[in-house]
Formats: structure tokens, sequence, C-alpha cells
């Protein structure tokens, strides 16, 4: 078992087939679960799932709703640039949870999957914490980096 961070491959075929909406309106919902360190959660996980996740006082299955800060592209020379997008910080209020990771997954694709398969809950990517972080009936704050070609949490070069 273990969770290492990474954009999922699912995700990177999905951007082809414009599975995922990131625009700050009209876009598609994503949200954010958290898991335990029994989880396996990485590159090749491809939808949301309940195996390992946490379980505490004010968090629910499924996690927290992302407030997405929509879509922007910058251009750093005449042939190479940027897209990126990011979310508003997330804080599961007087919880007491234990989390080593988290799933980043999208509730309303847009489009179907390879095949014209229908795809529910769709990866986007996992985070790995590093280690174990807690709460005990205090906020438990996922600190997104700051929204820049550079830090975004989800970002294109």
């Amino acid at each position: 078992m273990a969770i290492t961070q990474a954009m999922t491959t699912s995700f990177k075929a999905e951007l082809m087939l414009a599975v995922h909406d990131f625009r700050l309106t009209s876009g598609d919902s994503f949200k954010l679960a958290l898991y335990t360190s029994s989880a396996t959660i990485d590159a090749n996980t491809t939808a949301y799932t309940v195996s390992n996740e946490v379980s505490g006082t004010n968090y629910s299955a499924g996690g927290g709703a992302l407030v997405n800060l929509g879509v922007t592209a910058t251009n750093t020379n005449a042939s190479a640039g940027t897209g990126f997008t990011d979310f508003t910080d997330l804080t599961f209020t007087t919880a007491t949870i234990t989390a080593r990771g988290a799933l980043i997954y999208n509730t309303t694709p847009s489009a179907n999957g390879t095949a014209n398969t229908t795809l529910t809950n769709a990866a986007v990517c996992a985070l790995d914490f590093g280690s174990d972080k807690t709460s005990t009936a205090g906020d438990f704050t996922i600190i997104f980096p700051s929204a820049t070609n550079t830090t975004a949490i989800i970002r294109i070069a």
C-alpha cells in the first residue's frame, strides 16, 4: 500500500477526449477525498474509491467540494508557455481525522472516456502529504500552492 503523488495517467488521456472542463463558470465539479496510509492511490488510479478513505468526525465519504479558480495560460516566450488551474484551499472544520494523502476527482465529467465509456468520479491527481497529518476537533486544511505557471496544483508546460 502506498500513496504516490502524480497526475493520473487516465486524466492525461481524458484531457485529449475533452472529459474535464476546468472553466470558472459552467465547468465541471471537482472534489477532494482524504485517504489513510493504507490506501493505494497513484498515477494508475482512474476514479474515486472508498477503499481506505479516512473516516472521522466532520468528514464525510467523498470528501469536500473544491472551488475551481479557472484556467490561465501564460506565454514565457514565443514558443513555450504554461496552462494551469488551481483551487481555493479546502477546510474540514472541527474535524477529528488522520490522513496521509488525497485524491482530486471530477464528479461531473463533461464527456465520455475511451470507447465511449461513461465516466463516474474520474481521477485527476493523487496527492501525498509525506506523512500522516492529524486534526483533533480542529480544522484540517488542504492548502493549495499559489495559482501561478510554476506552482499551480495542475499545470501543463
